[in-house]
């Protein structure tokens, strides 16, 4: 299979680097967040803060030398990746660090940061970003969320949640919508929230396992995955189990595309058919790849550590491959 970002390429931008997260923003861009290799005995003796962050765009729609661009950023915490569609003016990437600012470093589209702030002194520590109706909400710890209503202004959209101390059994590490009227918060042990468009309220849960992602699903349904990779369904307080799993780590993605829901976690890459998990495959043959992975607009891109992979209902392409 032809590889998209070409050898000189990816030398310059991500040989000796480690992708942490993918993303697309639904232009024929895809964004990438990778992170500086650094040897055991140097990275014991250094801040998670103190690793360089990269954030990569690669044009889907150009081949050759000239595809790819990328910034390269010192003081990002445990970065996650997201994206900014339209109200904005032009779609953009970004990385949020898990900061007392939560900084915020915006790329694409002609822009190159400057770097923005979720909410000085707050210590937000974002857990994702996730784009719906085009704007970017930051899901944080601690049961807070943020909206970015314009360039560098992010507003708190806590109304209902109770002022308590923080804790880990609180939200959020995941939040999804059918409307900005109709939106689902996860995290914590047990700890889901609705959003009627007013106020944010807590519903009822039959567990209190760890909460990893939420998925509004486009059969109506609401998709909660949690500890051992276990997978409910449900809306509201109402929720059924329908995967036990048997894993150590939580999904670290779970999305509706092309009619089905498909979950990535650092080991598997499965697809839920509506009565049992399998594994992801292609013409009789298995897609082997895992880790982050992201949809919109009919394309769903899937990256591991060195890898990168895209998918449009039909055919898988290879975007970005290691050349040892």
């Amino acid at each position: 299979m032809e590889v998209h970002l070409e050898q000189n390429g990816w030398e310059r931008s991500l040989k000796g680097w480690i992708i942490v997260d993918c993303a697309t923003r639904g232009d024929g861009i895809l964004c990438i967040c990778a992170r500086k290799v650094i040897p055991n005995a140097q990275a014991s003796l250094m801040w998670d803060s103190d690793i360089p962050t990269r954030i990569m765009s690669i044009d889907l729609h150009i081949s050759g030398a000239d595809n790819w661009g990328m910034s390269e950023v010192s003081g990002f915490n445990i970065p996650v990746l997201g994206v900014s569609r339209a109200p904005f003016p032009m779609p953009q990437g970004m990385i949020a660090s898990k900061d007392k600012n939560g900084d915020v470093f915006p790329r694409g589209s002609g822009v190159n940061g400057p770097i923005e702030s979720i909410h000085v002194g707050a210590s937000p520590f974002p857990n994702r970003l996730k784009c719906i109706n085009g704007y970017t909400w930051c899901v944080s710890s601690g049961r807070r969320i943020y909206k970015r209503v314009a360039v560098g202004k992010w507003v708190p959209m806590n109304q209902g949640f109770p002022d308590v101390p923080r804790s880990s059994s609180l939200g959020f590490d995941d939040m999804d919508a059918f409307a900005e009227n109709d939106m689902y918060a996860v995290g914590g042990d047990g700890d889901v929230w609705h959003f009627n468009g007013t106020i944010w309220r807590q519903m009822g849960f039959p567990s209190n396992v760890q909460l990893g992602t939420v998925t509004c699903a486009g059969d109506g349904k609401v998709y909660i995955s949690g500890e051992g990779g276990s997978l409910w369904v449900g809306r509201e307080s109402s929720w059924k189990k329908i995967y036990s799993g048997g894993s150590s780590i939580l999904w670290n993605d779970v999305l509706w595309f092309n009619g089905q829901l498909w979950l990535a976690s650092d080991y598997q890459f499965m697809i839920w058919n509506g009565k049992k998990m399998e594994g992801v495959s292609h013409g009789g043959k298995p897609v082997s790849i895992n880790g982050h992975m992201d949809a919109y607009n009919g394309e769903l891109v899937i990256a591991s550590s060195n890898s990168v992979m895209t998918f449009d209902g039909k055919q898988w392409k290879k975007i970005v491959a290691p050349y040892f």
